[in-house]
């Protein structure tokens, strides 16, 4: 059995599989990482082997030091990848995208497909019908916007983001919820738009924690099972 670890900036995400099945699932905030991963090791003894996606590095070392003595591998582009990046330098590639690029590949072989991930940043990659990943772009995330209108002007209240916003704000909290929904809906639309006219029969994939806060429908989009992430990184530990 393997254990796959995504380490991000607000939470931990702990992924057993068997095989190419997932067998067990934690997510938990980052001060409750350790009692996860006891609860994970004592209920999965015979684990061999981990991969661990940090865009973190807070805890890494304590992880580590956790784990032993099971053969950790970080994710890189070190590794033996089902894709090829033109990113540059290649080492700056996130381990989060490297993930979900080579779930990409795997799920949608010899195809176009721009994945979106909508964590603390949004992210966006671009992969090819060669298995040649493009690139892509990054913006901030839900959480990000409502912090920075805080932490950037004199009076606006700090609001955590909130399901089922209109975009019609009728007063100042409504206004900052409408103003974030709108603009990121406007943003990843026209990200498709711009990849549809460039690009033939594209695939559009919506992962993250934060993707179900989009309205639905959004245009030609899949949203992507909360393990899409841990798939593509299982395969890179098992290639």
């Amino acid at each position: 059995m393997q254990l796959i670890i995504d380490l991000g900036n607000s939470r931990i995400k702990y992924f057993v599989f068997h095989r190419d099945k997932e067998i067990d699932s934690i997510t938990v905030s980052l001060e409750e990482w350790k009692n996860a991963l006891n609860h994970i090791q004592t209920e999965h003894p015979s684990l061999k082997k981990c991969i661990i996606s940090d865009v973190n590095g807070i805890i890494t070392n304590d992880l580590k030091s956790s784990l032993y003595p099971i053969q950790i591998i970080f994710c890189s582009t070190k590794l033996n990848l089902p894709f090829k990046t033109r990113y540059q330098p290649a080492k700056d590639l996130g381990s989060d995208r490297i993930g979900l690029l080579a779930a990409c590949a795997i799920e949608y072989p010899k195809q176009n497909t721009l994945i979106i991930d909508l964590g603390s940043c949004i992210t966006y990659d671009f992969l090819d019908t060669k298995g040649i990943h493009h690139g892509g772009a990054i913006s901030p995330g839900f959480t990000m916007r409502y912090k920075a209108m805080k932490s950037f002007s004199g009076r606006l209240p700090l609001l955590k983001p909130k399901s089922g916003t209109t975009f019609l704000g009728t007063n100042t909290e409504s206004g900052i919820h409408a103003g974030v929904s709108m603009g990121i809906f406007a943003e990843i639309n026209e990200a498709i738009n711009y990849y549809e006219e460039n690009f033939k029969f594209l695939n559009v994939i919506l992962t993250g924690g934060d993707a179900q806060r989009l309205p639905k429908p959004l245009k030609n989009s899949i949203f992507a099972n909360t393990n899409f992430l841990a798939k593509g990184l299982n395969f890179i530990l098992s290639s």
